[in-house]
């Protein structure tokens, strides 16, 4: 009985213990879970008096600057495997398939092997992966000789490379990266902080101002760790997708980006091209190059019409080169070549012409560049109806804006250049004479139909509008009359008839100034010069009374030289005595 007792007090004593362990670990597994969050990123740890309470902050600020190595992997195509160089880090999967089927992770060690659970270590590092899939295949199949084995690569390593130049520092990257890669992180992402600073240097005034340079994307090299330079030229890779000017990354690379002074260090091409302009030179270019730089010949190019001008040595001017580009694509550029593409001979220019108003079918009409006459273009609109009015017919011109401008620049340029405005009132009067320009062409369309004058079959250009009147019968009268505003066209009648038909003279009417305003030209002329026709403008303009002090200041004048001929006068009489 009594070691019935002593046992059940054992396995009392064992549970309690064990309950107190488990209660124990238990604690200290939650302690270490805390402590381990504590320091995780982006986790909120309320008590800020522990130890590393701002690792959080740190590791986040830490993580940030980590994009460019975190990035997900994005690649041009397919890994070429007699390319692709294997090496520390790479990741693989092995599969083994048959009686047993198992998916084996593995991963090159430092010391370039991968260790095969029951197969053992292979030597894969500096193979081609197509070497390495070979070797490791063979060394498997020996042991599972019945299964089907396969070996590829899951992700490429990451490593170091070393950049000088635009900034200064080491960079991660993988196999499958090219320059362009990294020269777009150094140059575009917000994130790199080198690349902030040597802007925010650039915008510092100081002696790099005056000397304004660019990146290079031309002109890098990248050393590789055996000593051998390769170039690298983003623009040509661009060009012809030569692997050979954009290399691929390898461990020990060293690239080195230059800054470059574009003015000093140039080629140019111009003229049929889709991107003329200014490129950085690089030892080696030809034609076919610098054509590739403007991004190819435009549609309207004649590529074997090329001029290329290149700079005397010691001297100004420009040796003036004429190549054909199916000829001379290899033609040797030096630095400073001017290239002008020329344009092809256009007969076929897009030309167009409205034709509005009294003709029998108005619209737009297809015309030959400079080879379509007025005349003819009337003609194609079905020529004129019986209610079109020839005196009010008129061509408008759509020309070179820099002609018919109002703009203050256009009259500051002419008042500058003119000898005739002196006064303030000549000034006035020539700024209302530029904002008065109107885009009409002079033509006198009844001679032209009536009398088939061939000096007003004018060329018609593009963007003509060409509007054909109707007879308005009607004047209009304004001005000093009793009644302004339209008065119904008698054939024959003069002007006076007009201005009685409007009520007559005002009160302060100047009745000896009055004008006739013709109605196409706008020009003003007396109305015994003119003959009145349908649609133009009869004015009559107000006397300048003067006021007193007006009246008053001209007595004075008058008065003045009065007394002054009088005193000449006197001074005379009594000097011949």
């Amino acid at each position: 009985m009594n070691q019935v007792k002593i046992f059940l007090t054992l396995i009392c004593v064992v549970a309690v213990f064990n309950t107190l362990s488990a209660q124990v670990i238990k604690d200290q597994q939650e302690k270490t879970t805390t402590d381990y969050r504590s320091i995780s990123p982006g986790f909120d740890y309320k008590d800020k008096t522990s130890i590393n309470a701002d690792a959080s902050d740190i590791l986040s600020s830490l993580k940030s600057q980590q994009t460019f190595e975190q990035q997900n992997i994005v690649v041009e195509g397919l890994i070429e495997p007699d390319k692709y160089i294997v090496s520390q880090g790479d990741r693989f999967i092995l599969g083994l398939y048959g009686y047993l089927n198992q998916l084996v992770p593995l991963t090159v060690n430092l010391e370039g092997s991968v260790v095969i659970p029951t197969v053992g270590e292979v030597k894969v590092s500096g193979l081609t992966l197509a070497e390495a899939k070979e070797r490791v295949i063979e060394k498997v199949k020996k042991r599972y000789y019945s299964s089907d084995v396969s070996f590829n690569l899951s992700a490429p390593r990451n490593f170091l490379v070393r950049v000088t130049g635009l900034t200064q520092g080491t960079y991660p990257v993988t196999p499958l990266m090219r320059a362009s890669d990294l020269l777009t992180y150094l140059m575009l992402d917000t994130n790199n902080l080198p690349r902030v600073y040597y802007e925010t240097l650039n915008k510092q005034p100081n002696e790099r101002s005056f000397f304004k340079t660019d990146i290079s994307l031309r002109n890098i090299e990248l050393v590789r760790k055996d000593g051998t330079i390769e170039k690298v030229d983003i623009y040509k890779y661009y060009i012809n997708k030569d692997d050979k000017y954009n290399p691929f990354f390898i461990e020990g690379d060293l690239l080195r980006i230059p800054n470059t002074l574009i003015e000093k260090n140039y080629i140019s091409i111009t003229g049929a091209v889709q991107l003329g302009g200014l490129y950085e030179y690089s030892p080696g270019d030809d034609l076919e190059t610098l054509v590739g730089l403007g991004r190819g010949f435009d549609a309207f190019a004649e590529p074997d019409s090329i001029m290329l001008f290149r700079p005397y040595e010691g001297k100004p001017g420009f040796e003036i080169i004429n190549l054909s580009y199916s000829e001379d694509k290899d033609f040797k550029l030096n630095v400073f070549d001017r290239a002008f593409v020329r344009f092809r001979s256009d007969y076929q220019r897009m030309v167009t012409v409205l034709v509005l108003g009294e003709v029998k079918r108005p619209g737009f009409y297809p015309v030959a560049f400079n080879g379509t006459k007025l005349k003819q273009v009337i003609e194609m609109a079905g020529g004129l109806k019986e209610s079109a009015y020839l005196p009010l017919s008129i061509l408008f011109r759509y020309y070179d804006e820099e002609y018919v401008k109002k703009d203050s620049l256009e009259v500051a340029i002419n008042m500058r250049a003119n000898d005739v405005i002196v006064s303030e009132e000549d000034r006035k009067d020539f700024e209302t004479d530029i904002l008065a320009k109107r885009n009409r062409v002079a033509i006198d369309f009844e001679k032209l139909i009536f009398k088939n004058d061939t000096t007003q079959n004018i060329i018609l250009q593009d963007k003509d509008i060409v509007y054909i009147n109707d007879d308005k019968q009607i004047i209009y009268v304004f001005g000093q009359v009793m009644n302004e505003g339209y008065v119904p066209y008698i054939p024959g009648k003069d002007y006076e008839y007009y201005i009685e038909k409007a009520g007559g003279y005002g009160l302060a009417a100047d009745e000896g100034n009055t004008r006739i305003i013709k109605f196409n030209s706008r020009g003003w002329y007396n109305p015994k010069d003119i003959t009145l026709n349908s649609g133009d403008y009869i004015f009559v303009p107000k006397k300048n009374l003067m006021t007193f002090s007006e009246k008053l200041t001209l007595i004075v004048q008058l008065s003045g030289i009065v007394l002054g001929i009088l005193t000449t006068y006197l001074l005379y009489k009594n000097a011949i005595k």
